[in-house]
């Protein structure tokens, strides 16, 4: 989950700034922005719960 999550975020991530890099316009630099952003929390939040899951299973 944690890894699927990760990778959503990495892909959103390319996305927006193959996005920003090939704007014609302010609104899909705006669309480039957002995108970029949310793909680096989407990111994070495959590392934080990959990191839950590590602590809460038992070993």
């Amino acid at each position: 989950m944690a890894a699927a999550i990760f990778l959503l975020g990495i892909l959103q991530i390319v996305g927006g700034v193959l996005v920003a890099f090939a704007a014609k316009s302010a609104m899909h630099e705006i669309l480039g922005a957002i995108s970029f952003g949310l793909g680096v929390v989407s990111a994070a939040l495959g590392i934080i719960i990959a990191k839950i899951d590590d602590y809460v299973k038992p070993s």
